[in-house]
């Protein structure tokens, strides 16, 4: 028989990206958190940089934000610590590697009751109100091991997969929402990693064609390399005619995935009658819009809200991803301890997706 080895505790502390206002993300030592009855420790592998990460950042945090607070929630690890058990967090042992929805439901209210828990009146989210994925630990709650919200990650899913949850979820969301089908043409106004995940998932549904508009030609290019057609625009240019030229009819699907007013007000303009527009991110300043009410009412199009996903949803994106090359997401990664410059390229565009890693300084 071998030797048995002793297993190492794990420290008392730990670094952790801490958002403490606008432009001011510190990596401090924190605290490592304990489980409390029905809550789970993670040793976090591996955590995406959101878009929301970074407009929060560069922008400042919103009324629900608790500053200050540990940003990101696109995060797998491994499970160090179970508390006190309940029938949910028993089925989660210890050392599993998991992924865990972003949003946590209370299971209770008028929204959860009817299967539409990203719209829980309660909602709780990791890097928003609770701490996040940004750290070489984190806290899992009960409601979130309650509401089957942890998913143990299979042997064969990678890591660099296993965060691709998030991403893939609300996309897929938004794309049904707008009634993507096979032989679907859908338009993806937006050249950012969720415009790229848009692209991807649109054609795991079998639509016809893809076309994914932006003003970076550079991330544009990643974009087509995944099986998108592309279209560079310039600021200031008519980015519908743009658009309808490109495409030489009109679309089935119009995709707005960036915070950009004006991102909708072109996507009315190409829409087919019986179509759909899709309002994916949430709009910077002035959210007001124009639309012409006559070409709605009697073209018949369809504008839809797509927030968030379901727990639902994230549990069958983790699925998906199982069967994606993460490598078409191109992601750029980073150890924790530069999480500024993380920040930094990712907010300035100059790589398309920061992933940070947990790994120890040199």
């Amino acid at each position: 028989m071998g030797e048995a080895r002793a297993v190492a505790a794990p420290p008392v502390t730990m670094l952790a990206a801490v958002l403490r206002g606008r432009d001011d993300l510190r990596l401090e030592e924190r605290p490592r958190p304990v489980a409390g009855p029905g809550e789970l420790v993670l040793r976090v592998h591996q955590c995406g940089v959101c878009g929301s990460d970074l407009r929060t950042f560069t922008r400042g945090p919103s009324a629900r934000y608790a500053v200050p607070v540990v940003l990101g929630h696109e995060f797998v690890g491994t499970v160090i610590e179970v508390g006190a058990v309940g029938d949910a967090a028993a089925a989660i042992p210890t050392g599993a590697r998991v992924t865990v929805a972003p949003a946590i439901p209370c299971g209770a209210c008028e929204a959860c009751r009817r299967g539409s828990d990203n719209l829980c009146a309660e909602l709780l989210d990791f890097g928003i109100n609770i701490d996040g994925g940004l750290a070489e630990y984190v806290r899992i709650p009960a409601r979130s091991v309650a509401a089957g919200a942890v998913v143990v990650v299979a042997d064969d899913l990678s890591d660099d997969a296993a965060i691709l949850g998030e991403p893939i979820g609300t996309c897929l969301r938004g794309l049904r929402r707008g009634s993507v089908t096979a032989r679907s043409i859908v338009v993806i106004i937006g050249d950012g990693p969720i415009g790229l995940t848009h692209a991807v998932v649109a054609r795991e549904l079998g639509a016809r064609r893809v076309l994914c508009v932006g003003h970076n030609a550079a991330r544009l290019a990643v974009i087509g390399r995944a099986g998108a057609e592309t279209l560079v625009v310039d600021a200031g240019t008519d980015e519908a005619g743009a658009i309808l030229a490109a495409l030489g009819t009109r679309a089935d699907t119009v995709v707005a995935a960036v915070p950009d007013p004006r991102a909708l007000e072109a996507a009315v303009r190409v829409i087919r009658d019986g179509g759909s527009v899709v309002a994916f991110g949430g709009l910077a300043g002035d959210p007001t819009i124009q639309l012409d009410g006559n070409r709605l009412h009697y073209g018949e199009w369809t504008l839809v809200g797509s927030f968030n996903c379901t727990t639902a949803e994230f549990r069958e994106a983790i699925d998906l991803a199982g069967r994606l090359d993460p490598r078409r997401f191109e992601a750029t990664r980073f150890p924790i301890h530069r999480i500024a410059d993380a920040f930094l390229a990712a907010a300035g565009r100059t790589v398309l997706k920061a992933v940070v890693t947990m790994e120890p300084p040199p």
